[in-house]
């Protein structure tokens, strides 16, 4: 059901129905899902600083998603037949705004950011989107701002600084690069608050393919503009990179992602996103050579308890609500 900022009806109130079919059970795999999907956009980093080695950024996003959409599509075919593509025509304006907002822009400026900022601030300020996240759904959706979320997002954000630290605090004063760092923060808190109306009202099988095949479609011009490296002369690490960043990075952590904004309030979505970080550095780690400090551990911890004091509790509040 679509639910308009004007609209009495709440996302905890949807939420709280659910809560009446569905077990804990559910929302804990739902979870897991967030997690793996932090996970894998974690490792995104390793496997594009990997592909960079011979194709450019552009290149790397256009054949991911390009890729994607592609594999998507066939599946959903093949799966559910063309019904599960079935949307109203008033719809796909959203469904194209929501794929430029999440992919070609928000990956765009991701990169105009890093090429102007430390990677240490651009971290830092692109984790305060839990916070817009909070905020802008409970002003649209009128999701309750509970004072053991916001406690839960300032831990999970002291962790992620901790996280950070571990790479060395040089806090830049770039004010292009941290602006354009500050803009993708706000570009990914839309897409993940505008995403709940549409991801309600559709499932997300069907949302996704839309999200990819137009977000496809608009970075084709980007890729037009670009020295275009043939997947025939890819390297055997090119080939496992944009692999891994199609099947891995695109198709399933986004589907856990949007399966999470659906059925779940957007702000629980958001307070995962702190993971991502920590996923980064851990498997630089593990499969890059980088060095793990005590300040990761402690950020660990942080971001977990964030995420507990959070979520665990405001289950336990739904669920005594329920009851």
């Amino acid at each position: 059901m679509f639910v308009a900022p004007g609209d009495t009806v709440s996302s905890d109130e949807v939420l709280r129905g659910k809560d009446k079919r569905l077990s804990e059970g559910w929302a804990f795999w739902i979870f897991v899902g967030l997690i793996f999907t932090m996970i894998f956009w974690g490792a995104s980093g390793v496997a594009v600083k990997i592909a960079l080695n011979q194709l450019d950024i552009i290149e790397i996003v256009a054949y991911r998603f390009i890729a994607a959409a592609v594999i998507l599509l066939v599946i959903t075919l093949l799966w559910k037949g063309p019904t599960a593509l079935s949307v109203k025509k008033r719809d796909l304006p959203l469904l194209a705004l929501l794929a430029f907002l999440g992919i070609p822009l928000e990956f765009l400026l991701q990169v105009l950011a890093l090429s102007n900022t430390t990677v240490t601030n651009f971290t830092l300020i692109f984790c305060l989107a839990p916070f817009f996240i909070i905020f802008a759904s409970g002003i649209l959706y009128k999701e309750k701002v509970t004072r053991n979320k916001v406690l839960g997002t300032i831990l999970a954000f002291g962790g992620v600084a901790f996280v950070v630290m571990s790479e060395g605090m040089t806090l830049s004063a770039n004010l292009l690069g941290d602006g354009v760092a500050f803009l993708s923060c706000i570009i990914w808190s839309l897409y993940t608050v505008m995403g709940k109306p549409i991801n309600q009202r559709y499932t997300t099988l069907t949302v996704l393919n839309y999200v990819f095949i137009f977000g496809a479609l608009e970075l084709l011009p980007f890729l037009l503009f670009s020295p275009l490296t043939s997947p025939t002369a890819f390297t055997g690490d090119t080939w496992t990179s944009m692999v891994f960043l199609a099947i891995f990075c695109s198709l399933a952590a986004f589907f856990m992602y949007n399966n999470g904004v659906e059925k779940l309030p957007a702000s629980t979505v958001g307070m995962f996103i702190y993971l991502n970080p920590l996923a980064g550095v851990l498997l630089a780690a593990m499969v890059l050579g980088e060095s793990v400090t005590v300040f990761i551990f402690v950020g660990m911890a942080l971001i977990i308890l964030g995420i507990f004091v959070s979520e665990r509790l405001q289950m336990r509040e739904r669920d005594n609500n329920v009851q």
